[in-house]
């Protein structure tokens, strides 16, 4: 372990943009392994090691952090963990109370869940903080969080379940070897599909899980195309991975923003941002090339003009830690320079999003997020833009991947950990209502037409609603969409019913 140890630390040193951005995180993670050494001197379980490192690394704020060890998990709380408001549910396997008379759980081994919160908030990156997804996995880690809140290991664990008025119950259940899912029901209620994509009368949707099926299936660029001209396409990007820009550039070219009110004020953008990788014996000049990025001399007079002024309004001290800068053309540059014909503006695109849309995924939200006729749904990405550097423990076999480069917009503002915003907060680890989805997607885009007749250009043109949870159980949407939740309706649990 000691062994282990020096060896995470000597690459963090080496090949970690997020350590050289900031000194101090590297220095917290030194100081945070001298006491783990000491209380290692005997034996610690892989697992808990494993543990260990993830907590170390956590301290690096960096979204592109993945820790993947050999062995098996350890047990896990044997229910489905679901927030709502200030509360959580407790949840079997169908989605549905383990008790419907106490749907809500305040104890485990009779500490307030409050005191399981904090604990497992360690575990988790500032850049996913806020992702529901991160805190239910770390929240539902039974032995990992009892281990690091020294209590003792069982095969049972005391569940406290109330319905949160003045009946509370306790449940003794035997712990479960893997975290409990959800049914994997995405949209309840839709109607239409990619296979009837011919149904103008319909929007359609389509979940893409890998960017790199543009590239290698025609059925569905045909789809995209003929529904590029329905009223409405909804593109589920929730769990999407591959670094295919086919489908950034199919945005761009069939979703631009008007060339009306104040888009005409806004010079063209050719280039979309800047970066930098980890300078290191280990990584050539061509090292961000596969993630879009070029040098300086492959650009043109203009896109070097809004590179250089870029690359000067950046406050980046450690100079001496990064390589050259590199540029990304936006998407927008190849239409500029074919100048290609665009999809009428009265189609919109909804996409929707979550922690997990990564690398090229991040790209399309944080595009998209600057197109007035796409409206992004679900959760906060975490910021995940830059190229990743691998490596595995040599004693544990613990395989660790982290963050060599970083990304800056053409404003000079770090992009990497920042993520993007969806205009529409909800949360990804629920079954979605079709007709709910809808609505509020519909009433997103009436307020946006709004906002953007009245907009300056220098002024953020998208706005972010807010659902507001109630004191009767009722969230509203700016008090014209309701989304009602009926936890005694246990087939219903899960869906959230959102009503216009």
């Amino acid at each position: 372990m000691h062994q282990d140890l020096e060896a995470l630390i000597n690459e963090v040193e080496l090949h970690s943009a997020f350590s050289a951005l900031d000194e101090h995180r590297l220095a917290k993670i030194q100081a945070d392994v001298e006491p783990l050494t000491y209380r290692a001197t005997n034996s610690l379980e892989s697992q808990y090691f494993y543990a260990e490192i993830v907590k170390l690394l956590a301290t690096l704020e960096d979204p592109g952090v993945i820790v993947t060890s050999p062995n098996e998990p350890l047990p896990v709380l044997p229910v489905i963990l679901k927030p709502l408001a200030d509360s959580w549910l407790a949840l079997d396997e169908n989605a549905t109370p383990i008790d419907a008379d106490h749907p809500f759980i305040t104890h485990i081994d009779g500490l307030p869940l409050s005191r399981w919160e904090q604990a497992s908030q360690k575990f988790i990156s500032k850049p996913l903080n806020g992702s529901i997804s991160a805190r239910v996995h770390w929240l539902s880690q039974l032995d990992i969080l009892r281990h690091d809140m020294g209590l003792p290991l069982k095969d049972q664990v005391t569940l406290s379940l109330s319905d949160n008025q003045d009946s509370n119950i306790q449940l003794i259940l035997p712990v479960a070897k893997h975290q409990i899912h959800p049914p994997r029901e995405l949209i309840a209620g839709m109607v239409n599909s990619l296979s009837d994509a011919d149904s103008a009368s319909q929007p359609l949707y389509v979940s893409i899980d890998s960017l790199s099926r543009y590239d290698s299936d025609p059925e569905l660029v045909t789809s995209l195309e003929k529904a590029s001209r329905q009223a409405l396409t909804i593109i589920d990007l929730r769990s999407a991975v591959g670094d295919s820009d086919k489908l950034l550039h199919f945005i761009a070219r069939h979703y631009p923003n008007p060339t009306s009110g104040y888009h005409q004020t806004q010079a063209p953008q050719h280039l979309i941002a800047l970066g930098q990788y980890r300078r290191s014996l280990d990584f050539k000049s061509d090292f961000l090339r596969p993630l879009g990025f070029i040098p300086f001399d492959e650009f043109n007079f203009f896109e070097q003009l809004e590179f250089s002024r870029a690359s000067q309004t950046i406050d980046l001290n450690k100079t001496d830690r990064f390589g050259l800068w590199y540029g990304r053309r936006s998407p927008q540059a190849k239409i500029l320079n074919t100048d290609e014909s665009a999809t009428p503006i009265s189609s919109r695109l909804g996409l929707i999003i979550g922690p997990e849309c990564r690398r090229e995924c991040e790209w399309i939200a944080y595009f998209a997020k600057s197109l007035s006729r796409v409206t992004l749904i679900g959760e906060k990405t975490s910021g995940d833009l830059g190229r990743r550097y691998g490596f595995t423990l040599p004693n544990s076999g613990i395989k660790i991947e982290l963050t060599a480069s970083l990304t800056y917009n053409m404003q000079g503002k770090l992009l990497s950990s920042l993520g993007t915003q969806p205009d529409i907060p909800l949360p990804i680890t629920e079954v979605i209502n079709w007709q709910g989805l809808l609505s509020l997607i519909k009433s997103e885009q009436q307020d946006r037409e709004s906002v953007y007749t009245h907009k300056s250009p220098d002024t953020e043109a998208k706005r972010v609603l807010n659902i507001v949870q109630g004191s009767d159980g009722t969230s509203t949407l700016e008090s014209r969409v309701a989304l009602q939740l009926d936890i005694h309706t246990s087939a219903d649990l899960a869906v959230q019913t959102l009503k216009p």
